[in-house]
């Protein structure tokens, strides 16, 4: 238990450069030790006096708890919440879920963050192979996902089984669905991912269902104040090409490129546009004509043809 975390932080937030905080990518900020110890919400009060942006990953309505200052959060800077939500079948749940809150009370946990101005989403990840990603289900948690007012569903088709992560699954699929270990073995193969073939196929029916519900399947843009803002504008543009790249499975290589060109271009010491009106815009790494060409077009125009051709056309 790290109790001197929100310590920690405020010693050195101010060493680094303002952007969105996530809280967090491997365990939750809101477990039941949370309600004792207060180390999240000790935490959010620094990032708000600092103003910094958040995204908050959870499976719990406790989040609530602090929603005076998620709020405040929100007006000063920039906040979102993602509910993980994979399933709400009791039995799968029992399973794969045996100590988080219902995702029942996840979605009026994001119903009141929604009416209360703070942008909140479902974060559909893992979609589990064979056992959550049939029809039935992606339909079902994309569906309630969007009757419940989420702003964005974020579909994770790629669920990944690392050393122990892999041990650990499969020693649930021995004690609940054995049959299930053979196709785990064909569909991963010597990979931490499932094939290519597999991922290609769950996101395009997860982007159908999101085009049929009218629910964005990414987050819009944070807003706040920060230094060359059309760097970052850029940036975000060649970070959602490269995520419907990787949606679309295929095109590994294509999307690493612009992944690298956009982090290059966010920790650029210049305007862009500066760089662009010198015609130097190849001299960015890993930014060649193609992609300069990408990033002329939207500096000229505010948007991209080639990122509409992706968001429609499969």
């Amino acid at each position: 238990m790290k109790t001197n975390a929100s310590h920690l932080l405020e010693n050195e937030i101010k060493k680094v450069k303002r952007d969105v905080v996530a809280l967090s990518g491997v365990t939750d900020p809101y477990q039941p030790a949370e309600r004792k110890y207060e180390i999240t919400r000790k935490i959010l009060e620094i990032l708000r006096d600092y103003k910094f942006p958040i995204h908050i990953i959870t499976k719990s309505d406790l989040v609530l708890r602090d929603i005076s200052i998620l709020s405040e959060i929100s007006k000063n800077s920039w906040c979102t919440v993602s509910f993980t939500i994979i399933t709400f079948n009791k039995k799968l749940l029992s399973i794969l879920e045996p100590l988080a809150p219902d995702p029942e009370k996840r979605l009026e946990a994001l119903k009141e963050l929604v009416t209360s101005g703070i942008q909140a989403g479902v974060d559909f990840t893992p979609i589990v192979p064979y056992i959550a990603d049939n029809d039935e289900n992606v339909r079902d948690v994309i569906k309630r996902a969007t009757e419940s007012g989420a702003k964005y569903i974020l579909p994770g088709v790629g669920m990944t089984l690392r050393s122990n992560q892999k041990s650990r699954f499969f020693e649930v699929l021995k004690e609940n669905q054995p049959e299930l270990i053979e196709k785990y073995e064909k569909l991963y193969g010597i990979s931490q991912n499932p094939n290519e073939q597999y991922t290609s196929n769950m996101s395009r029916k997860t982007f159908e269902l999101c085009k049929e519900f009218g629910i964005p399947n990414y987050i819009s843009p944070p807003i706040f104040e920060r230094p060359f803002k059309e760097n970052f504008e850029v940036a975000y543009l060649l970070l959602l090409i490269a995520y419907f790249y990787e949606i679309k499975g295929g095109k590994s290589y294509n999307a690493w490129a612009y992944h690298k060109a956009a982090q290059n271009i966010e920790d650029l010491d210049e305007s862009i546009i500066d760089i662009r009106k010198r015609n130097k815009l190849q001299r960015i790494p890993e930014v060649g004509s193609g992609l300069a060409k990408t990033i002329a077009e939207f500096l000229d125009s505010g948007r991209s043809q080639k990122l509409e051709e992706m968001k429609h056309n499969w």
